[in-house]
């Protein structure tokens, strides 16, 4: 497996994206976008414990034109990644930016050789099973009761990266 890419630069609809390694100095900004995203946000101290720096973590986050407005928390286990947190800044929702952040994680999963991206998410959260769904994800199960905030169900939705041929090898 590939380790986790350090930094990158592009750009996203005229805006300079940069994609670099969570660190303890974003865990201010985080716990702001966490409380904006989520109606159960991660704790400071868990999003402290994140940044702490692990051969299987590929947590990141994505800056546009120097402010955070996005992140991945994702830990590797053999050949999967399990997508344990993704937030877009509400100012960036509906405009592309998740989509874009995920085609990027998707692709560089996929040089990185591992098999399949996994993930839960709110049964409710339409436009975010909506985004999953458009990017290859497929829900392969359901986890009744999952979410202790209200008792909400989240479903798990499965990105094969890695295809299996007609003979069951990949």
């Amino acid at each position: 497996m590939i380790p986790l890419p350090l930094r990158m630069e592009a750009e996203f609809g005229g805006v300079v994206v940069t994609c670099e390694r969570y660190l303890p100095e974003h865990v201010p900004d985080l716990v702001l976008m966490e409380d904006l995203c989520f109606p159960m946000p991660w704790s400071e101290g868990l999003l402290r414990q994140e940044a702490t720096v692990r051969d299987y973590a590929w947590n990141l986050v994505w800056l546009l034109d120097g402010k955070l407005k996005g992140y991945t928390f994702n830990w590797t286990v053999l050949d999967e990644m399990h997508l344990l947190n993704f937030a877009v800044h509400p100012e960036w929702q509906g405009r592309g930016f998740g989509g874009y952040v995920l085609d990027w994680m998707i692709a560089r999963a996929a040089a990185a050789d591992y098999a399949q991206i996994s993930l839960e998410v709110r049964e409710t959260n339409t436009p975010a099973i909506g985004l999953y769904r458009s990017r290859g994800f497929e829900t392969v199960a359901r986890r009744i009761g999952y979410y202790s905030d209200n008792g909400e169900n989240a479903l798990v939705m499965v990105n094969s990266i890695r295809k299996e041929s007609a003979d069951g090898r990949d």
